[in-house]
């Protein structure tokens, strides 16, 4: 199971993660396209200031999700190692949006299938149909995202923590 993990010491809070997530959601996947479309651009990742820095923020497709425990109709379920959104299951009562521990399932207007205006939500689908993988990780400029395994992602920290105490030993 893969996931969006973040080295917040490199993050600069520039956003461009923000704003490749609005592209990769739009219909013409272009910034000038997605501009141009109906409606507001939502991303699903979040920087916010944290401390002297920034971090960016996204879900966390929790192996067990408080939001999808608390949607009565299915809308939200874990499949294949992330929550999934199902729109056309969705009433619109965000439920999800209160259970979710971490503030990243947000109220989002959009259109229902059945084409009537709709209160559903926006929550990261791990830009599950983009074959590059997630967009956010792909725009950073400074690798502060990657998109890797728990265990990839620990052996990386363990490795440059290593380099970081033999740079200090010389």
């Amino acid at each position: 199971m893969y996931s969006i993990f973040v080295e917040d010491a490199t993050c600069l809070g520039c956003k461009s993660c923000e704003l490749a997530c609005c592209i990769a959601h739009s219909s013409s996947k272009t910034l000038f396209g997605a501009l141009g479309e109906a409606g507001i651009l939502q991303n699903r990742i979040h920087v916010e200031p944290c401390g002297k820095g920034a971090f960016p923020l996204q879900c966390r497709h929790c192996s067990e999700p408080q939001c999808a425990k608390a949607c009565v109709t299915g809308a939200l379920q874990w499949q294949d190692g992330a929550v999934a959104y199902d729109a056309s299951r969705c009433l619109g009562c965000q439920m999800c949006v209160i259970a979710c521990p971490f503030g990243l399932c947000e109220s989002l207007k959009t259109a229902h299938p059945s084409g009537d205006a709709f209160q559903g939500i926006s929550k990261c689908d791990l830009c599950a149909n983009r074959s590059a993988g997630p967009a956010c990780v792909e725009a950073c400029p400074t690798g502060s995202l990657s998109f890797a395994s728990p265990e990839d992602f620990s052996k990386a920290k363990r490795r440059s923590y290593l380099v970081h105490l033999q740079k200090e030993a010389l």
